[in-house]
């Protein structure tokens, strides 16, 4: 019968109402969590490049995760028929050593690694306080032109050759590297980048959840509000006559 019917549409708004307000809130939580583990990442991780010829800047970001890091290396590849590094500067107040033999810029074959080094023991070692720290930052020459393709800067986590990898090492017994370890959601994530005129406002992909979330919840609370009897009635048994 109608009654019938309607309570039945009622208690699935409701599962979906709930059902969306938990989505939203994993979505909200699990990059917290994540944020926990010591990481890096590029600024900016995508974007538009207005102005080709004057070339961009990306930072290398550092965060410890509340952990001691006795050893760093940011190693990215890139596409020498797009871009040439210009130049790359360390931030040399993080690690005591910049070791050269671990560290390359090849414009020939589109590598980036640089690696700081402090020996446990011997100085202090590094610790995000507060916000992430700046590691370095590269400076590019664009050389590409076509606007449909995509420059990407892809980390490195030692796929091709094991000493050109991306690590991030704790101070312990032995000393560890939380990125063999770390699921590919909680990796450092690469940076897309487009050229032409920037049409509107970029948002950046790591904004998308919370953005997403609030949106859902928001959504969810529209449907409560709009339908109280559908969460706020005592449903009982409704017998319906034909006349």
């Amino acid at each position: 019968m109608v009654i019938f019917f309607n309570m039945i549409v009622k208690r699935f708004i409701k599962s979906i109402v709930v059902l969306l307000i938990y989505f939203s809130l994993y979505l909200l939580i699990v990059p917290t969590v994540n944020a926990a583990s010591p990481t890096l990442s590029f600024y900016p991780s995508s974007g538009i490049i207005k102005d080709p010829e004057e070339g961009f800047a990306v930072d290398i970001l550092i965060d410890s995760g509340g952990q001691e890091l006795s050893k760093v290396t940011a190693a990215f590849n890139f596409d020498p028929q797009q871009l040439q590094i210009v130049e790359a500067n360390k931030n040399n107040s993080l690690f005591e050593q910049w070791p050269e033999d671990e560290s390359s810029l090849d414009n020939q074959n589109g590598v980036v690694m640089l690696t700081g080094f402090t020996q446990s023991g011997s100085g202090e070692l590094y610790q995000t306080v507060g916000d992430p720290d700046v590691f370095a930052r590269v400076e590019f020459e664009v050389i590409e032109d076509n606007l449909d393709d995509e420059i990407v800067l892809s980390w490195d986590f030692g796929e091709s050759d094991p000493l050109f990898k991306t690590a991030l090492i704790v101070d312990g017994s032995p000393p560890q590297n939380v990125l063999e370890t770390a699921s590919l959601g909680s990796r450092p994530q690469d940076a897309v980048f487009r050229l032409g005129e920037l049409t509107q406002t970029a948002i950046d992909s790591r904004s998308i959840p919370f953005i997403l979330g609030g949106f859902l919840i928001l959504i969810a609370g529209v449907i409560i509000s709009s339908k109280p009897e559908a969460t706020r009635k005592k449903f009982g048994t409704v017998v319906v006559y034909d006349e």
